[in-house]
């Protein structure tokens, strides 16, 4: 079964030609924001990316992806976001055998799907959450213009994203790692139509947490502060994996908002690239 394009057309263009035209456009302007002096990287758990529509988040997301180019393969990429439309399982591993883009298809990492099937009885194989969702498609395009070596994706959808099932998410994420290789994306945009001041005032708050890989004062900073961050459990998930691996910060490679492409700065969504570097 190969999952088609949801978004193509809509998020991000629907020909191979306009895509890599439009990639070429957004790593010039990553390369200013984020020059890549990264002397000394050795490796690193994963990165967050934002999923909106290419023309307002795709810096963001191009310095993210560039970032998980720069380091040692992985054969598995795990997608992590969230479940947007409300259907499906709570936690929802696609069922498909490739992903279809414009740029080709993916094929899908059944074997540490099976793993985490019968790792823990929270995943569900289920293709329905992941039918028309946006947040783990509009990754693959990018991970396939710019990783230079062949890959499989492990899409995971979130309806639940409360803590225990994203540290749960984490821990087992933690031991597929022991059986091979992975890196993790965790899709999620930040502050939503909130005025320009006050989405930076509060997304800043909520990268501190994650940077200080805090997952109790990420999610309490969400709730005291009533931050709409979209992909909470895929970012706590990868805050776990990244401190059982022996990580001890992210770090902030990029943040932007929509206001600086629509001009429109009185209700903004924020946009943030934090990666995960190991010591």
């Amino acid at each position: 079964m190969v999952r088609k394009e949801a978004v193509a057309g809509y998020f991000y263009p629907g020909k191979a030609e306009e895509l890599r035209l439009l990639f070429g456009e957004l790593s010039a302007s990553a390369l200013r924001v984020f020059p890549e002096d990264l002397s000394g990287l050795q490796d690193a758990s994963g990165v967050v990316s934002p999923h909106a529509g290419y023309v307002y988040s795709g810096v963001a997301a191009c310095v993210a992806h560039r970032f998980l180019a720069l380091l040692p393969p992985a054969r598995t990429i795990v997608l992590l976001g969230p479940n947007h439309r409300g259907v499906g399982k709570r936690v929802a591993i696609s069922n498909a055998e490739y992903w279809q883009t414009p740029l080709g298809r993916v094929p899908v990492d059944r074997e540490s799907a099976e793993f985490l099937l019968s790792y823990s009885s929270m995943f569900a194989l289920d293709e329905l959450a992941h039918q028309f969702e946006h947040s783990l498609e509009v990754q693959v395009p990018f991970l396939q213009y710019f990783l230079p070596y062949e890959f499989q994706i492990l899409p995971i959808a979130l309806l639940s994203q409360d803590r225990a099932t994203s540290e749960a998410l984490g821990e087992a994420l933690f031991a597929l790692s022991e059986k091979k290789r992975i890196l993790v994306v965790a899709s999620s945009d930040f502050s939503h139509y909130e005025p320009e001041a006050v989405a930076r005032t509060k997304d800043r708050e909520v990268i501190d947490r994650i940077c200080a890989l805090d997952v109790e004062g990420f999610y309490r900073v969400l709730r005291e502060r009533d931050v709409s961050v979209c992909g909470p459990g895929g970012i706590a998930a990868l805050l776990v994996y990244h401190k059982k691996r022996g990580g001890k910060r992210g770090e902030l490679l990029f943040y932007t908002h929509s206001g600086e492409v629509t001009g429109e700065r009185h209700q903004v969504v924020g946009y943030a690239a934090v990666a995960f570097p190991l010591p």
